[in-house]
């Protein structure tokens, strides 16, 4: 089927709607888009897989004209003998098609099955051309089994919960997606997630936004706040994880505590009603929060009007399911009440922070707080951010426009779908190479130069540094962008994956410290003029001691990025050799200075980056993990002990022997798996064997990045024992804690750095004091011996990698500010220019510098 065939060369189409449950409250955007549909001029068809529960409707459904079918279930063996010989009568060509897809539906429900077939008799019967189901699970695929059976087409839109919660089959949904005539997503997130997903029906996917029916919700210009009476706070939806309200509970309590007079009113009803209003009831706050329950949409437009803000405190549950873009927030922001929510998923393409609203991260209660404080200052400017609101949703969010785009794709009619204001997927045929993952767009086509001048880091090695860089790597070459690495030290584990990228390697072969020293400026120098040279158009460096490469590249226009991993300064001379200090310090002015966005990996090196700089901008930016390369196990080895793991270099400062002392202090029997290699290796076999500990704990030696996934695979618990060291120490970002998260598995860590920030409060790890082996054994033992918390645990700990510390969220971070528009399309780009049209006054002054490089390099050759 070609998606360009032209609307005259089809039958008159007729579209029905396939809905798991019609009509339900929660889902007002469906009425809102079958309304908007019909007003355009179509005559639609409704079916439903399963009867209503709710007992309150919203008026609007009356309005809706389409005929609603209840597709019926099997009662009995005669019931399926008499639909199989009505399908075979009604629908042309039935049993053949039925015969092929058997053994696919041989592994489905039967009842599901049964309904499917029902719906295919009744759209031959009706003449029905084109079904659309939204939600890609029991919906879509009933939808999807009916049209391949009556052989028609048909569309899904998916929203969130068939994308994201962990009940989702990753190669079903790609099946729907594969034999569906377009799909339909509610944001431009999920749109780029379901591209990176399934490149290979990348073409098929659509952005389409729930729309409003924009005259049902007048714009009215908000109310000053000035403190005569407490500031309104509205929230809406089910009482379920995903909507955080529990969040805004904790929130309201520490805004009062602050003398910040408020009011509260949540309106919904759901699984956790008793027990938010038992959170309510504890914190002593049920003078400040109401629960209303249940109420129809005319009811939250009153709701609304009252309101001063609305708050959408949405968070990731714990079984990956979220929200994708709440109606109730774009009605809202239609209406004229200022916003706050959080930054998961769509949510960021309704709200610009300080502009259209106000963001904070999921689950972030300390920056909920913050905002609502500021939404309650007199001194903000709430008309100028509402009247921007509306604008907005003006703009993106009309019913009426969304109805159009809908015609359009079922019709075939792709060129005349009019693209929303966001970055868009590019169609296969658009592609040079249709079989390679679709790139996000804001790096499509540029030519980024990664430098790692550091002769202490392997780019191509096994340590964590060198995952960091191939982390960055790979999450630019999957935007689309052509990387060329810059390094003074590759080492010898290249993934199979990184095996095309360039690599301009320049070995720093001397050991005296002061022609190192020298060695490192001069490699950078002429790391500097390669990519001055070269065409390139963003330098991402990585911090070391002595190179200005990024500072050199500046004055040919091309931007940089410079990441701060450490105070090496401090550690040099603390730990190591450090001869030209002054040279250290003015190459980290420099870097700085020139910088357009520098980055630092905790709070305490963005700390040390502007107190010796003289107060240079930095971004702090922790470590992240690849959510796709570690995830848990599908299905676990079974063992007849848990099995405790580590991951990391055996070195002092992972506190690997505090460990080890545990598992002799253990009263529990459990298993000690210890990943990696290093100097403390044979030190700490000899512990083990000292202690006779053999039969428990087991080494793996020196382990590629590739093959960890597969060593925490049948593991229960993880653990980050760092020892105690003083403050300024513990400055690092543990990406060993990142990869346990994403892994599925409990973390036990010790309470330093950036650990507590990591996993205090989220139930998906413990923390314990550093250098205590007692309370590490402890902690451990009785996580052995609790397996439903464990369960839920490693629940959490996959849910919270995915919504806060993948290197997807962590380059977004990165970018902010430096790559903002997507590239230009060949047809509209400049020519790039020639490899020596580099400004003649940058080229010189880099090249004079690059002269000694070769000499001082220490090997004389051509790079």
């Amino acid at each position: 089927m070609q998606q360009s065939e032209s609307a005259t060369a089809r039958p008159a189409r007729k579209t029905a709607y396939v809905l798991k449950v019609y009509p339900r409250f929660s889902e007002t955007f469906i009425v809102t888009e079958i309304l908007a549909r019909e007003a355009v001029g179509e005559s639609l068809e409704i079916f439903a897989l399963r009867p209503t529960s709710d007992t309150r409707f919203h008026p609007e459904i009356a309005r809706v004209q389409a005929p609603v079918t209840f597709l019926p279930k099997p009662v009995k063996l005669s019931d399926a003998w008499a639909l199989f010989a009505d399908a075979t009568a009604t629908i042309p060509g039935f049993a053949r098609r039925y015969a092929e897809l058997l053994p696919e539906l041989a592994t489905y429900d039967a009842a599901d099955v049964h309904q499917a077939i029902h719906l295919a008799c009744e759209v031959s019967r009706r003449g029905i051309t084109h079904l659309h189901a939204h939600f890609a699970t029991l919906a879509g695929q009933t939808a999807e089994v009916a049209a391949l059976l009556a052989d028609i087409e048909y569309s899904v839109t998916t929203h969130a919960k068939d994308i994201f919660h962990e009940s989702v089959v990753t190669a079903r949904l790609g099946r729907t997606m594969a034999r569906s005539h377009h799909v339909i997503t509610i944001s431009e997130y999920n749109l780029n997630h379901l591209a990176t997903q399934y490149p290979d029906h990348a073409d098929k996917l659509h952005l389409v936004y729930n729309g409003l029916e924009l005259e049902r919700f007048p714009y009215a210009p908000p109310a000053a706040v000035n403190g005569s009476r407490p500031l309104r706070i509205a929230a809406v939806g089910r009482m379920v994880e995903k909507k955080g309200f529990f969040d805004l509970v904790a929130a309201a309590g520490r805004l009062v505590a602050q003398g910040i007079p408020i009011e509260v009113r949540i309106a919904g009803e759901g699984a956790l009603f008793t027990r938010v209003q038992t959170a309510i009831d504890i914190a002593g706050l049920g003078d400040v929060i109401t629960l209303l329950g249940a109420r129809t949409q005319q009811e939250v437009r009153d709701l609304l009007a009252w309101a001063d803000v609305f708050d959408a405190p949405s968070i990731i549950g714990a079984d990956g399911n979220a929200d994708g873009l709440p109606t109730v927030l774009l009605e809202a922001m239609a209406s004229g009440v200022p916003c706050v929510a959080s930054t998961v998923t769509g949510i960021p393409e309704a709200i610009e922070h300080g502009v259209t609203g106000f963001l904070h991260t999921p689950g972030d209660v300390d920056e909920l707080v913050s905002a609502l404080a500021t939404i309650a200052d007199p001194s903000l400017d709430r008309q100028a951010m509402a009247a921007a609101g509306r604008r907005h949703i003006d703009n993106r969010f009309d019913s009426h426009s969304q109805a159009r785009t809908l015609v359009a794709l079922e019709d075939g009619r792709f060129e005349d779908v009019v693209e929303p204001a966001v970055p868009s997927v590019p169609r296969t045929s658009e592609r040079a190479d249709a079989a390679t993952t679709p790139p996000v767009l804001d790096l499509q086509g540029k030519r980024i130069a990664y430098v790692c001048v550091d002769p202490g880091i392997p780019v191509f090695g096994t340590k964590g540094a060198s995952v960091h860089v191939q982390e960055v790597v790979r999450e630019f070459i999957r935007r689309g962008a052509d990387v060329t690495i810059f390094a003074t030290r590759t080492g010898d584990d290249m993934p199979a994956d990184l095996d095309g990228v360039e690599v301009v390697h320049r070995p720093i072969k001397t050991k005296e410290t002061a022609e190192r020293e020298a060695a490192q400026h001069a490699v950078g120098s002429e790391f500097a003029f390669q990519i001055a040279a070269g065409g390139f158009d963003l330098v991402y460096e990585r911090y070391s001691l002595f190179s200005t490469a990024l500072a050199q590249v500046a004055p040919a226009g091309i931007p940089g990025i410079l990441e701060v991993n450490a105070p090496l300064i401090d550690e040099q001379r603390t730990h190591r050799h450090l001869v030209d200090e002054k040279l250290a310090h003015r190459a980290l002015v420099e870097q700085t200075s020139a910088a357009a966005h520098t980055i630092a990996v905790s709070a305490m090196v963005a700390d040390w980056v502007a107190g010796t700089t003289g107060g240079a901008d930095v971004t702090v930016v922790p470590n992240g993990v690849n959510t796709d390369r570690i995830a848990p196990g599908e299905d676990p080895l079974e063992h007849d002990r848990p099995t405790v793991a580590f991951v990391g270099t055996l070195k002092p400062w992972h506190g690997v022997e505090t460990l080890v002392e545990a598992a002799a202090l253990a009263q529990q029997d459990w298993d000690l798996r210890i990943i990696g290699h290093g100097p403390q290796g044979e030190t700490l076999r000899a512990r083990v064997e000292d202690a006779g500990l053999q039969h428990r704990v087991s080494f793996t030696g020196t382990v590629t990045p590739e093959a960890v996934p597969g060593l925490l695979t049948d593991c229960s618990i993880a653990t980050a024992p760092y020892p105690a060291v003083a403050a300024e120490d513990s400055y690092f970002s543990p990406l060993k804690v990142y990869e346990y998260l994403a892994a599925g598995l409990p973390v036990v860590a010790s309470a330093i750095g950036q650990i507590p920030q990591i996993l205090d409060g989220t139930d998906a790890g413990v923390l314990v004091a550093p250098s205590d082996a007692q309370a590490l054994a402890d902690t451990i033992d009785e996580l052995v011996v609790d397996a439903e918390r464990r369960d839920r645990m490693a629940r959490n700990a996959r849910a919270l990698a995915v919504s806060r510390h993948s290197w997807a969220k962590a380059v977004d971070t990165i970018l902010s500010g430096v790559v903002t528009q997507p590239a230009e399309t060949a047809d509209d780009a400049a020519p790039a220019p020639a490899a020596d049209s580099a400004p003649e006054t940058a080229a010189s002054e880099i090249e004079s510098a690059a002269e000694t490089a070769a000499v001082a390099a220490g090997d004389g050759g051509a790079p």
